[in-house]
Formats: structure tokens, sequence, C-alpha cells
């Protein structure tokens, strides 16, 4: 039996495990726990630990829905050792920790702000570290409640703060600056790469002044630089789930109040609270909020002025994103095409509470949204149920990603736009590429034999993964996705519309209509006048993850 690895860090000892050549260490605290007056406030120091910290198991995930059990436990995020408010720990896979300086990428789950943790067994480490000679960092953050709740926009006080998972992923990104060099990372190269909200939290971090230097790179999947809250729409929240907990938002104790509950109170409140929020939709409830601090202004408006960080950027979505949400709702895939119309009214923002100017300006959006998408690219005639996955993967992911990338490429940052097309022979039409189907890619994981059934293990399969991982590492150590072979990855320049194609028929082609890019374009300038809305919520449109 090999000797357990060890690290000295600045608060004490850790003692890891070695795994097929991989030295792994779990559940490192980067931060104190948040219960009590930790919880709405900012992430504190931990204090130093007597003796050796054994990091063989993962710690705690953050306080969020019960994980699955019996059969389905294989896809919870949430670990053995369950999930509270002591949950700031992180991750790490290495070849040595030996000082070595190697490139390091740190990965920010997903999970809509309200699940998910950086133990899921997606995110195993350690193929990219066998592969790239690099370290990978996974961590958890606060979610939900606990770390999306607006308090201030009821008029607490400074015995709070605003945006406290955004504050815990720079808190985790710190400790790397920090830490990382005795696990056999360099500190001066670090990419941040996340997935759905964790690529919004990056472009949300990349616009963000505290985060300034943490990191060098930043590669965004199937996320951009559009979701954040105004202040009345976290106050809208806020209200609503202090309604839930029978709680008045005024009342001068509300803080302790809260703070003197249970975290399966407030956990199950949001629970029942929902998609009932009155947000718009593909607006998540609990993402970071616009609060005149660490988050001055929308992410994508800072990139266009050049007040982000001019760093690396590759970014990309699925060419089929919603179906993730469609492929269990049987409602929506069998819309017929008068409901979808209806649909489509609601979305771009005609209601009876508006003027007759907006809903003829719905109604007219509606059509044109129609006439552009009622046919595929190879000029068959689409369902109703496939025009609307189209819209809404176009709306919420795939516009956003190439706005965002326009204006980081126009400041002179180099930039790469990638789509990701590959869809499994198990249900290519109803699963499609669909939302965080590239993750198995990205981390290698398609061998797993459970997910065996999905992915068929076919040899364009693996090798896709082989280029993905190549790609990832390639951009982690030079900035750069282009590998020895692999010539096909262009830098993306505002108005070209260069786009690398991973898994489809060809590999860099100019995808984006320009019919539609500027319909879209028009209905983000008027979205003040016309706020698109969920016409009847399903059971996953309110929380992607």
């Amino acid at each position: 039996m090999s000797r357990r690895p060890r690290v000295l860090t600045p608060k004490g000892w850790l003692e890891g495990t070695e795994e097929r050549g991989v030295q792994v260490f779990r559940g490192i605290p980067f931060a104190a726990s948040t219960a009590g007056e930790g919880r709405f406030r900012a992430p504190e120091a931990i204090e130093p630990w007597p003796g050796t910290r054994d990091a063989s198991r993962f710690g705690r995930a953050a306080p969020q829905a019960p994980g699955n059990s019996g059969p389905l436990a294989r896809w919870s995020p949430v670990p053995r050792a369950g999930a509270g408010e002591d949950c700031l720990n992180l991750n790490v896979w290495t070849p040595a920790a030996d000082r070595g300086r190697r490139p390091v990428l740190v990965w920010i789950h997903g999970g809509g702000f309200s699940h998910g943790s950086g133990s899921f067994h997606l995110y195993a480490g350690d193929r990219l570290v066998r592969r790239g000679d690099a370290v990978v960092v996974t961590f958890n953050y606060r979610l939900g409640v606990f770390g999306g709740l607006d308090l201030r926009s009821l008029g607490a006080g400074s015995s709070v703060q605003t945006n406290l998972g955004l504050r815990d992923q720079i808190a985790a990104l710190a400790w790397v600056q920090t830490n990382i060099e005795v696990f056999g990372g360099d500190p001066e190269s670090v990419t941040v790469f996340g997935q759905s909200a964790g690529a919004m939290s990056a472009a949300t971090l990349m616009a963000c002044p505290d985060a300034k230097g943490l990191f060098h790179r930043g590669i965004l999947q199937s996320g951009a630089g559009d979701n954040v809250l105004d202040k009345g729409q976290a106050r809208r929240v806020a209200e609503v789930l202090v309604g839930q907990l029978g709680l008045d938002p005024a009342r001068s104790d509300l803080t302790q109040a809260l703070r003197a509950l249970d975290s399966g109170t407030l956990r199950d409140a949001q629970l029942k609270m929902g998609s009932r929020h009155g947000l718009p939709l593909g607006t998540l409830a609990w993402q970071p909020v616009l609060d005149n601090d660490l988050v001055p202004d929308l992410p994508r408006s800072r990139f266009e002025l050049g007040q982000a960080m001019e760093v690396p950027l590759l970014i990309g979505t699925n060419l089929d994103e919603w179906k993730m949400f469609t492929a269990t709702d049987k409602r929506r895939r069998t819309l017929d095409r008068k409901t979808l119309k209806k649909y489509l009214v609601q979305t771009f923002g005609g209601r009876d509470e508006h003027s007759d100017d907006g809903v003829r300006l719905a109604r007219a959006r509606a059509d044109e949204a129609l006439s552009l998408y009622e046919f595929s690219p190879e000029g068959g005639r689409r369902s109703p149920a496939e025009v609307w996955a189209s819209i809404q993967t176009d709306r919420v992911f795939h516009y956003p990603a190439v706005r965002l990338a326009a204006a980081h490429s126009s400041r002179g940052a180099p930039t790469w736009l990638y789509r990701f097309d590959w869809k499994p022979p198990l249900a290519p039409n109803r699963v499609g590429a669909c939302h965080a189907l590239e993750l198995a890619f990205v981390f290698g994981t398609l061998k797993t034999p459970w997910l065996r059934p999905l992915f068929g293990m076919s040899s364009e399969a693996v090798a896709l993964s082989d280029r993905m991982q190549a790609a990832w590492l390639s951009f982690a150590r030079t900035g750069e996705p282009n590998r020895e072979g692999d010539a096909d990855w262009s830098r993306y320049e505002s108005g070209n519309g260069k786009t690398t194609l991973l898994g489809g028929s060809h590999p860099t082609q100019e995808v984006w209509d320009s019919g539609r890019e500027q319909f879209w374009n028009e209905v983000d300038a008027g979205q003040e006048t016309a706020v698109p809305r969920d016409p009847e919520p399903g059971p996953l449109d309110a929380h992607p993850p």
C-alpha cells in the first residue's frame, strides 16, 4: 500500500490519497462555517487546525434539496457527508504535490445557483490531470437562499452582505493563489472553467473588480454575462421567500429571525417558493444581484466598456440546450401551433396588464420568431415543440454567448467560440445535444459504466472527448485551444461568426444566422418595455443548471 501524500499549508498539514497515479486531497476548508452569525455574511477565514487533517473524503455540500437515494444516488451532487452550512471546502487533484508549477484549472459547478457541489462524480479531475500534467480544483459555494438572498434590499444594514455565493467563489480563488503552489500548481497560470450557473459566475467574476488577478483565463460552457438581478427583482425574491416563512419583510429584527431558523426550514421555504417569483423566463431567482459593490453593473456591459478582465476567453453552447428541460416534459413536447403562439406572445411580454402597444409588439415578435425558426437549416418544417426548444435555446444560451464573445473580442482580447453538436445515439431527437451533455466529454467520464447506454461509447464519442480535453488543457496551458494536429480553432472576431463545431459535420463554420442575430439584438435592446415571462413554468424551465 502506497504512502498517503501529505502537504503543509498555512493552516496546517493535510493528508490525502493516491489513486491511479494521481494525488487527491478532498474536503479542504477554505473558509469558516457559515452557520449562526456567519449566515448571510461574507466568508470568514478558518482557524489553523492542530496535527494532520484527513483529506481523503469529500466535505459537506451546500444546503440544497435532499439528494437522490437508492439506485439514483449516483446522480446526486450531495456526497456521503451530506449537506450543511459548514460547506466551504474544495478538492485538489494533482500529479504530485512537488511545487511543480503546473497550469491550474478551477471548476465552478452549475445547478441554477440552487443545487450542485464540487464533489459530484462527473467533475472528478483525475483524467484531466493524467492527460495534461495539470492541477484541477473543484469547490462548493453557498446556494439558493443561503447564497443569493439579498436582505439589504429589505433594508438590512451592515450585518449582512450581498452576493454571498459569489463571495465564496472569490474566497476559493484567493485560497488557490495562496496555497496551490504546494500542491504542484502555478498560481500565475489559473484558468476558471464552469458550466451553466458556473459559467455565468465565471463571466461575472471576469467583470468583478474584487476578482481581478485571481485567474488568468476563462472557459464558459453554456453561460454568459447577462445573469444578474436588478435591485427590484432581488427585493421581489426576498419578499416572496420571507413571506413563505410567515415573516414580515419590514420587521426590524428580520436578519436575526432568519438566523434563528434551522437550515432545513429555510431550504424548505425555498423549495415551496419554486418558480413563483414573477421573474422573467430564464432568470434564476438566486443568481447574483446588482449591489453597487461586488457587482456594480451588468457583466456584459462591463465587457463592452473594457472594464472586464481582458484575458483569453473560450466560450460556447450546445446545439439543443433547451431539450434538457423538455425531454421529460410531455406538455412541452406535444405543443400544438396555437399553444406555441400563445407561449411566444407571453414570452415576449404580451399580458393583459401591458399596454396595447406592448401587446402588439409581443405579437409581432412572436410572428417574426415563428418565421425565423419554423424551418430547420436543412429546410424541413419543425414541429411546434422543436420550434419552442430552438427559440429558447437561442434566447437563453446561444445569443448571450455570441454577444459576450463579440464584446470581449472587440476589446482585442483573444476569444474563441464553439458549439457542441454531438447527439447521443440513444435519443438523438428527444435529447439532442442538450444542456450539460458536454460535461462527460470535458472531464473524460464517458467510460463510467452506467453512462455507457447514453453515450454509446462509439469511437466518434471517445475521439470527441479526447479532442475537447486536449483543447481545454491547451487553453489552460497556453491561452489557445489549438493543439498539434487540430488547427480547426479559429479566433472569433466580432462579426466574423467563426465558430468551432464539436461533434458536428463541419469543423468550423459561421453558424449564427444574421436574421436571427438581428432579431435577438432587437429583443435585447427592448427588454425594458417587453419583459419576457414564463407562460406556464415547467418543472425545470425556471431552474436551468
